[in-house]
Formats: C-alpha cells, structure tokens, sequence
C-alpha cells in the first residue's frame, strides 16, 4: 500500500506507563476512513474525549505493543486485528498529563467492518474519512507550541488523538492524499448510520 511506516515496535521496557491504540483503516469513497471513538464522560482518565481504542501495556499478557493495541481494540469495539492486516507503526507519543508514552499501530482492513463497542470504553464510535481530517483540519497554539485540532461535527478532536492523526495523513500515500485534499464531500460512518456532513473551521 506504500505506507511507508516503521515496521518495528520500538524498544519500550524503559517506558514508564507504556501504551498503545489501533488505528483501524478502511476504504471508504473518497479512500480510506479511520476508526474514531468517544469515551464516556464518567471516567477517571480521558472522560468525553475522542481516541482511537487501545490503552495500557499489561506485561503478563502482551509479548508487546503491538499485542496490547490488538487486546485492547478487541476488548473495547470488539474488532480482532490480524497480523497480515498489520501496516506498521507511527512515532510515539507522550502524555504529559497522563504520564503514557503511547504508540500507534495502524491495521487495515479490505471493508468496512461493523465495530461492537463495550459500553463502559465507548460512548459513541464513528469512521472518519481521511479526506475530511484533511479538509477541517488546522493549528492552535497550546503552551507555547502550535498543536493541530480536528473540529468535526461528530465531535473536536484534539490532543493526543490529534497529533497521532497528523502523523496518519503525513504518512498517507501521495497519491491517495492527492486524491482526497479537495475535502468537504466524505460522510462519516456513525454508529452504523450516515449523519451529516462533516464541517469545521
């Protein structure tokens, strides 16, 4: 597919709260959609924020990083990753606030298969179009650095989740990016229904 991404997980022993999500691909109209979640408001970490499903790194049941970004989004939207549908992985991230450095795997799939969320990890779950990150996406400055936001009419993506997708649309194929920079004309995937059409800033 000509991602380009790093194909290694990254030494993580070292890591003091290591971690790691699962950006889910599938082909959509304008190319390919990302799977975006909503967590829900009562929780103690992340509380109403959009992410992509993974969480922490359990030593006793993950050979790796990989293994917990494959655990986790089966445990949180009941999708099950396998290793041949693996692209790679993007750079970590870390958490100030949290503590977490985390990495992103990235997986795709051939269709766009139906998520079974866990209530008590998802609130709300949608596919976002990469063509429509690219259209609303742009920069804010946050403690004293530009940082970009996703304000989609699902909801604003921000943070964490907004650098890792930065990262995601970098590493699209040009040709692909090419094909979706017009922006404006995808629709979400939303619990299984069409909203209305993305918008933002």
């Amino acid at each position: 597919m000509g991602w380009g991404l790093a194909q290694g997980v990254p030494p993580f022993r070292g890591w003091t709260k290591p971690a790691a999500v699962m950006a889910h691909l599938a082909p959509c109209v304008e190319g390919w959609a990302v799977l975006l979640i909503r967590r829900p408001s009562y929780l103690r970490e992340h509380a109403g924020q959009v992410a992509l499903p993974g969480g922490r790194f359990d030593p006793a049941l993950d050979p790796d990083l990989w293994h917990t970004a494959v655990r986790e989004s089966e445990e949180e939207v009941g999708l099950r990753v396998e290793p041949d549908q693996r692209l790679g992985y993007l750079d970590p991230i870390f958490i100030p606030a949290s503590g977490y450095t985390v990495l992103p795997c990235v997986a795709a799939w051939p269709t766009r298969p139906q998520p079974r969320p866990q209530p008590a990890e998802v609130a709300d779950w949608a596919w976002a179009p990469l063509a429509e990150l690219r259209a609303v996406e742009h920069w804010v400055w946050r403690r004293e650095t530009w940082v970009p936001e996703y304000p989609l009419a699902w909801a604003r993506v921000w943070g964490a989740t907004a650098r890792i997708l930065r990262q995601l649309l970098a590493a699209e194929p040009a040709k692909e990016a090419e094909g979706s920079a017009g922006g404006g004309a995808g629709r979400p995937q939303r619990n299984g229904q069409e909203p209305s059409r993305l918008h933002g800033g």
